[in-house]
């Protein structure tokens, strides 16, 4: 019968462009025959959706060709969000990997650098080859910058190396918290510690921010904390702010997430946008024009998940018009899936620096040169810069100050950015103030509500109300 599959592809191969049967068929798999239907496994349920949806009577014709009353069941198998490339087998050993299984795609190899991340990057490869300068990382991003991904990169990169390390532990913070609720009911504290402990060579925790409020929780995290740290072992933390910032925790255990080091991941700039759309386009069989790949990398400023759905909706596209990949096709789609968003203008930034920093208008574009102004107005040039499509002429102009000046003054800044402290964190968070006025109204996720208030448990309610 894997004659006939062969025979089948063959036959689509013909009747279908080669981008889209390089995306959409390509990526199947025969798993055999039942009864009177052909069993094909899909990466996964957007893929089977769109198969049946869209090339259904395609395959009914092949089979009519073949002069064959079967049919076919199609089935998911391996599923893998925003990627309809079935992937390798992922390294997954019970004995060495403890909790979630690891994303085979997501490796270091697959990591797109940039300036945006090179530092996160660098980090994560010294340690996952036994050279870090911390055995501790503290990953900060937001949503769909790769801080899971370079997370999961260490783990698969010390499976795929069994000389490496030991045993290694994934977790996201619900997953935590779960077991630790799951141990309680069943009387298995001491199992599930144990558990985390013994012969464990890394511990790698999703999302730590959701700990916020469970103070049992926190508490028992902490004791864990501890045990590895004393032991020398590897712990990776991500979250999406740093540590002062985020609400209820317990300060033991935010001092525990300051012990290493503290890396952030940037929006990817321009040419780490052009890199992630060219490697996502090679991976869907397909290569862009530079026009279209320049218009993409110019309008598509959200996460790497945003560029990546975007590249799929483009071959999708493509594939049901039976037309080229253009820039109209492109500019069309943008259209849809970017939400509109505020503009963002040099009086917004203006006003939010005046306002953190208890300065006027007045102050920032006179000549006056007290450190606090001095400084304030540095900022407002440096996010001026980074925030608008501003020359450095125009920057200056704003400022009363000439374009050496404003050079000047983004170097300063992007030099105290390198440098752990306080001044760090102002910069970062006015950075951030402005990422969330551009970002869309966000819909609250069901799932992480769940996973927050949890539910009732038995037992203790004095020692489980904040699990």
């Amino acid at each position: 019968m894997e004659k006939l599959w062969g025979s089948i592809l063959e036959i689509l191969r013909e009747l279908l462009p080669e981008a889209s049967f390089k995306v959409w068929i390509k990526p199947l798999k025969y798993l055999g025959l039942k009864g009177n239907k052909i069993l094909i496994a899909c990466p996964n349920q957007f893929s089977l959706e769109w198969i049946k949806e869209n090339y259904l009577p395609l395959f009914e014709e092949a089979l009519k060709k073949q002069r064959l009353s079967l049919e076919f069941e199609f089935k998911v198998v391996e599923e893998n969000s925003n990627n309809s490339v079935i992937q390798g087998e992922l390294p997954y050993d019970p004995t060495r990997l403890l909790g979630r299984k690891l994303s085979g795609r997501f490796t270091f190899e697959e990591f797109v650098v940039g300036e945006c991340n090179r530092l996160a990057y660098a980090t994560c490869w010294a340690l996952a080859n036994k050279n870090p300068k911390s055995s501790i990382i503290y990953l900060c991003a937001g949503t769909g910058l790769g801080k899971s991904h370079l997370s999961q990169a260490i783990g698969n990169y010390l499976l795929k190396n069994p000389g490496k390390g030991g045993k290694i532990c994934y977790l996201t913070a619900q997953d935590f918290t779960a077991h630790l609720v799951r141990a309680l009911r069943q009387d298995r504290l001491d199992e599930f510690k144990e558990k985390l402990r013994k012969g464990l060579e890394i511990l790698m925790l999703e999302e730590v921010h959701h700990f916020a409020g469970k103070d049992f929780t926190q508490q028992e995290l902490a004791l864990t904390l501890d045990y590895l740290y004393d032991a020398g072992k590897i712990v990776v933390f991500t979250a999406n702010r740093p540590p002062q910032e985020i609400e209820r925790i317990d300060d033991s255990l935010r001092s525990r997430f300051q012990a290493g080091a503290i890396v952030r991941i940037n929006p990817p700039d321009y040419q780490t946008r052009i890199n992630i759309i060219r490697r996502k386009a090679e991976k869907q069989g397909i290569k862009l024009n530079e026009e279209v790949i320049d218009y993409l990398a110019q309008n598509l400023r959200g996460d790497i998940r945003q560029i990546e759905s975007a590249i799929v909706g483009l071959v999708a596209r493509s594939s049901l018009l039976q037309e080229p990949i253009t820039l109209s096709l492109a500019q069309e789609l943008v259209q849809e899936i970017t939400p509109q968003i505020p503009s963002l203008t040099k009086d917004f930034i203006i006003d939010l620096v005046c306002r953190y920093f208890k300065v006027s208008k007045e102050d920032l574009t006179s000549k006056k040169r007290q450190r606090k102004i001095t400084f304030s107005r540095q900022v407002a040039m440096y996010l001026c810069r980074r925030f608008t499509d501003e020359s450095l002429q125009s920057i200056g102009k704003l400022f009363n100050k000439d374009h050496a000046t404003v050079v000047y003054a983004i170097k300063n800044i992007n030099k105290k950015l390198s440098l752990p402290g306080p001044t760090k964190y102002q910069i970062e968070y006015l950075c951030r103030e402005i990422e969330e006025y551009l970002q869309p109204t966000k819909l609250i996720n069901k799932e992480e509500i769940t996973a927050d208030t949890g539910q009732a448990v038995s037992g203790n309610p004095r020692r489980l109300k904040s699990l």
